[in-house]
């Protein structure tokens, strides 16, 4: 794929009000008025007898379908995951949202929950669940952020079927100790305390399965992603520590793996992923790169999302 290609695609200005990072990242998220999508909520039984929500959208059987992976304890109630199902309602499409483990108000039943390189259920999902069920339907799939990274891992790792034909990477984290290391400064380090808050509620709700006081200790210490994933995520899901996790799961490791056609979309701006992180092409993935737009922001001049559209333009082309 030629660099020209990245050519077709609309570049990004934002506001004036919204030049900062933080500002377009907590506008987006917080205050970015978006209608709830009319979801229809399956749950789904994994192989490992553990559970999962897949809100769906339907829509024309005739049209592709587009998957979501939402980011570190998102949903699909979270904003920039409206967005993007209700443009897929627009176009007529089939959505579906993917909940993570624990995540969507619905509490798993085994004790760990899901990290950057758990790409596991996404593969039961796409490989096993869908063909069964929507066999030759066009699909398209998209990942945000934390998601981002584990879709990464399932487009390297899994056996993705002809009927997926790309995929977008959404402000995903491709060097995990890179962007712990990054959201230590200034007012990046901020945003760990809501990712804390929400995990410890889940913690705390299924503190009798965990069975590890000790985990919830460290977890509500912890001042950034060194300690919260030291805390928990490392030793829940069998790594050594964080160090261990971070070298193990990064995405960029896998990355040059993938062979369907996918676009990484980021802001250089973002204060979750260091810049030196986002090459300008990774293999034949082509990265479309802006100034300014924060982390899954990208709020442009009418108060729009310029992301959407961008992602759905991407998905045109094959």
């Amino acid at each position: 794929m030629h660099d020209t290609f990245l050519e077709q695609f609309q570049s990004f200005n934002p506001p004036w009000w919204l030049s900062n990072a933080h500002a377009q990242t907590v506008y987006a998220s917080l205050f970015k008025r978006t209608p709830l999508p009319p979801y229809r909520r399956e749950l789904i039984n994994l192989p490992d007898g553990d559970v999962i929500a897949a809100d769906w959208l339907d829509g024309d059987e005739s049209r592709p379908l587009f998957v979501l992976i939402h980011g570190m304890e998102g949903d699909s109630n979270s904003r920039y995951t409206r967005l993007l199902m209700n443009e897929a309602a627009r176009k007529g499409w089939t959505g579906v949202v993917l909940n993570m483990r624990s995540c969507g108000g619905l509490l798993n039943k085994k004790p760990t929950f899901y990290h950057a390189g758990f790409y596991q259920d996404i593969q039961y999902f796409m490989d096993q669940a869908l063909p069964e069920r929507m066999p030759g339907r066009q699909i398209y799939i998209a990942g945000v952020s934390l998601g981002g990274s584990q879709l990464v891992h399932y487009l390297a790792k899994g056996q993705p079927s002809a009927d997926l034909k790309a995929a977008v990477l959404i402000s995903a984290p491709l060097d995990l100790r890179g962007s712990a290391d990054y959201m230590e400064s200034g007012l990046n380090r901020l945003y760990i305390y809501k990712f804390r808050r929400t995990l410890l509620q889940k913690y705390r709700a299924k503190s009798a399965l965990i069975d590890n006081p000790i985990f919830e200790q460290k977890l509500a210490r912890a001042k950034n992603f060194w300690d919260l994933d030291g805390a928990a995520t490392a030793p829940m899901h069998g790594f050594e520590d964080a160090a261990d996790y971070y070298h193990k799961m990064s995405a960029k490791n896998v990355l040059p793996e993938i062979t369907k056609p996918t676009l990484y979309l980021a802001s250089r701006d973002d204060p979750f992923i260091p810049p030196d992180s986002m090459p300008e092409r990774i293999g034949e993935i082509p990265a479309l790169l802006t100034e300014h737009g924060g982390h899954v922001g990208f709020i442009d001049h009418s108060g729009e999302s310029w992301m959407v559209p961008t992602v759905f333009q991407y998905f045109e082309n094959f």
